[in-house]
């Protein structure tokens, strides 16, 4: 402060008056006629002076021609010193003023221009759906709703997308002319980090985040058996599979312990690859279906209705034996066999006529006609043989001694001739008993 000591003489009296100057203000910074943006921090610095007055107890007011008084709670430091920090200018040319006034009334004031530069705004949304309490399943559809808009671009012209935390859009709507957008969709189980998010033509963005519930599909009773997956449910699609379910016949595990329709016909209890309805019929062993091989042991191995069939493991030849005396014919093709079976009897081929019984290896009677070719060959060593081979004849008289046999020379096979059976005494002549015989082979 700063007195002027006038001097006055009146009177032979000497006097004393002092004056107030009044207070004094300026505006320091930011300079007059500065510019920030919308939004941003701008720190307005001052000074109150006065002559009899201290700079705190002096009082202090910044005000703008545009949104009025700004600060007049905030005293100066004792030097005088006052600030004020604000980012809510309205965008526009300020008059910026500093008013101070001390206890006397006085006033002082400073002022700038400050012009405050418009930025766009970002865009703002709400989400309506999901709300508070709401949840989903897993697999199943949910609506979701946001409402958007923007100081500068109309509701259509926003870009939306909703995402999980990870970053994987699962929506991305369009907004109507009021700003509503909704779209559907299913969610993964669990519970859910939503990112519901708008951009303007500005790139200006803005988001809003929301926890969705969503039920995992292992937690639903889905075919309403009273069993979830996690509860053990084997197929939750189908009510009549579950852990203790009864087993059918219906191509399913029922109860749930890894098999399927085990104690049905449509079951392999014997692990061979087939089941009674696949036609094994015996499905108790894994030696017997359609698959295996037949063998010599009384049991339809294959399950084509007959055992022990031909070529059957185990089989031997059998030869065919028309005439049944135990010997088959070498002209007839054999067959493998497990036991003789009709014609296929005998498990010889030397029989050398198969249409005469007495007619084999084992023949030992002289047949005395042939045995049915014309052959007199009965037992098979391509040979014919003379039942009578020898000659015979009667000794001299008186004694006539008779020796059996052929009256001259032995037969062939087949001939017809005089035998000697005996001799009779006839006078002084020994006299041959004979009859026509035909020679036997065999």
């Amino acid at each position: 402060m700063s007195l002027i000591v006038l001097l006055a003489a009146c009177q032979n009296d000497l006097s004393v008056k002092t004056f107030n100057e009044g207070p004094r203000a300026s505006i320091q910074s930011p300079p007059d006629g500065s510019s920030a943006e919308e939004g941003t921090i701008v720190e307005f610095i001052g000074a109150v002076t006065d002559d009899k007055t201290p700079g705190n107890e002096l009082f202090v007011m910044w005000s703008s021609d545009i949104d009025g008084v700004l600060q007049d709670d905030k005293p100066a430091d004792v030097g005088g010193t006052t600030t004020l920090a604000t980012a809510n200018l309205t965008v526009g040319n300020h008059v910026i003023t500093l008013t101070t006034g001390d206890d006397e009334g006085e006033q002082a004031e400073a002022s700038i221009v400050m012009t405050i530069l418009d930025v766009p705004d970002a865009p703002e949304i709400t989400v309506i759906h999901p709300a508070e309490g709401e949840s989903s399943q897993e697999g199943a559809d949910f609506r979701f709703v946001v409402q958007v808009s923007d100081e500068q671009d109309p509701p259509e012209a926003l870009l939306l997308s909703f995402t999980l935390e990870d970053g994987t859009e699962f929506c991305a709507p369009t907004a109507d002319a009021t700003g509503l957008a909704e779209c559907e969709a299913s969610l993964p189980g669990g519970t859910q980090h939503l990112f519901f998010t708008v951009t303007d033509t500005a790139e200006f963005s803005e988001s809003e985040e929301v926890y969705f519930v969503v039920t995992p599909g292992t937690q639903i009773d889905d075919d309403g058996d009273g069993w979830t997956e996690e509860m053990g449910d084997c197929n939750d699609d189908y009510e009549l599979a579950y852990p203790g379910a009864t087993e059918i016949e219906d191509a399913y595990d029922n109860d749930c312990d890894g098999n399927v329709d085990e104690g049905t016909a449509a079951f392999d209890d014997d692990g061979d690859g087939y089941s009674e309805n696949d036609g094994d019929c015996d499905d108790t062993t894994v030696n017997t279906g359609p698959d295996a091989e037949e063998s010599c042991n009384g049991i339809d191995d294959n399950c084509d209705g007959t055992a022990d069939t031909e070529n059957s493991i185990g089989c031997s030849a059998y030869y065919y034996d028309y005439d049944g005396d135990g010997y088959g014919s070498a002209s007839v093709a054999s067959e493998c066999l497990c036991a003789a079976d009709g014609y296929y009897r005998s498990g010889y081929d030397n029989d050398c006529y198969d249409y005469n019984d007495q007619a084999s290896p084992a023949a030992s009677v002289y047949n005395t006609s042939h045995r049915g070719d014309g052959s007199y060959d009965w037992n098979c060593d391509s040979t014919e043989t003379k039942y009578y081979p020898s000659a015979g004849g009667c000794g001299s008289w008186p004694g006539c001694t008779a020796t059996v046999g052929w009256d001259g020379s032995a037969k062939s096979c087949g001939e017809s001739g005089n035998y000697i059976s005996s001799c009779d005494i006839d006078w002084f002549s020994c006299e041959e008993n004979t009859s026509s015989v035909t020679q036997p082979c065999i």
